[in-house]
């Protein structure tokens, strides 16, 4: 049986009351106890690999979210990433396509809104298994920073460019649009701020190798989640900044702006009418 949001709520007892925007008590109270688990806290050393494949593959292999990738529900997501990463709830609703509950393996295809050509650690499906980790790709794109012990954005900046220049060689279907410049744009900041913090982008670059190459949070090498929670808001921030750095050229008509990122990812799934109905009221009260 398939675990909606509503059956959710219904089966914990909830079925009261006016509350945030409207929402039951039970939503409120879930976005309003996010928080990064405590740096003692057993799952960031109870690592067992493999996860699921896809890009949240790590917290699965350290159970922040369920580790076989199954039955997977907005809320248990919300609550995994913050615990995990400290990810804001506006993050984790607005790429979800789905509604109701889905297993990672549904989001693991090139077909998956926030897919693209060009990524650091994917192969372009046009020229192979788009789905697992490639390993030439991202040795491109990590030998930028070798010599360095910490990330910055120029030097992230030139590793991306290098990576679409590649694939725009490669790939005769090279696909690289305003959505496609965006997220690749997205893709470096999420690392670069989850690994290190909202606004610096300076990530060790141990940590960078581990999370990638191992699906693994680098906990035994000292880091733990950032104090302040990556949001919608930094990313758009850091993108805009990636994109000043860059010696890329956009799509025609595109001017990256700090709202860029949130905006392609409400519009991929479907605009905010649809998403609100997909998350039943959840991304309404996030103001997306």
């Amino acid at each position: 049986m398939r675990v909606t949001l509503a059956s959710l709520i219904l089966g914990a007892g909830v079925i009261s009351a006016q509350s945030l925007l409207g929402l039951p008590l039970d939503i409120e109270a879930l976005l309003s106890s996010l928080m990064p688990a405590g740096a003692n806290d057993p799952r960031f050393a109870d690592f067992h690999p493999p996860g699921s494949g896809d890009g949240m593959s790590s917290l699965a292999n350290h159970g922040f979210i369920h580790r076989d990738g199954k039955k997977m529900t907005i809320p248990h997501l919300i609550k995994g990433l913050a615990e995990g990463l400290n990810m804001g709830a506006d993050f984790t609703v607005a790429p979800n396509p789905l509604g109701g509950s889905f297993d990672l393996d549904d989001l693991n295809t090139h077909n998956f809104p926030i897919e693209h050509d060009a990524s650091m650690s994917r192969q372009d499906a046009a020229l192979g298994n788009a789905q697992p980790f490639y390993n030439p790709n991202w040795q491109q794109y990590i030998s930028f920073f070798d010599g360095k012990t910490t990330t910055d954005i120029p030097t992230a900046s030139k590793a991306k460019f290098a990576r679409y220049q590649d694939s725009l060689a490669k790939n005769p279907d090279f696909t690289y649009g305003v959505r496609e410049a965006v997220l690749s744009y997205g893709e470096n900041t999420l690392y670069l701020q989850t690994l290190s913090d909202p606004v610096s982008g300076k990530a060790n670059v141990e940590y960078v190798k581990t999370l990638f190459e191992q699906e693994k949070l680098p906990c035994e090498l000292g880091w733990r989640p950032s104090a302040a929670p990556i949001t919608l808001a930094s990313i758009g921030v850091m993108v805009a900044e990636l994109n000043g750095a860059s010696p890329e050229p956009i799509p025609e008509g595109l001017e990256i702006f700090t709202d860029s990122y949130k905006d392609v990812l409400v519009a991929v799934v479907g605009g905010s009418r649809i998403l609100a109905n997909l998350t039943e009221g959840i991304s309404s009260a996030l103001g997306l």
